[in-house]
């Protein structure tokens, strides 16, 4: 919801497309949010990420390293972070 909030603050409807999913198969690493096309996997999403994720990500290009998945945790069981 804070994601969805955000953007349309930004003035992004009809630019980008904000949806509710499930948890992506990535459990282990709490609220995920994935930005297409980059295929950037963010982890741990608070939902006071949201703004940054907006300002930095969607509208500077930028994604906000501090969220972001490492590329051996996304879809793979060598994840050290699963159980």
């Amino acid at each position: 919801m804070a994601l969805q909030q955000a953007a349309k603050a930004a003035d992004l409807a009809g630019r980008v497309r904000v949806n509710k999913s499930g948890c992506l198969d990535q459990c282990e690493h709490g609220p995920t949010v994935v930005v297409y096309p980059e295929a950037v996997w963010y982890g741990h999403v608070k939902p006071e990420d949201a703004e940054e994720i907006v300002r930095e990500h969607l509208i500077g290009g930028r994604p906000v390293e501090r969220l972001r998945l490492a590329d051996e945790c996304i879809n793979t069981k060598s994840c050290p972070h699963r159980s």
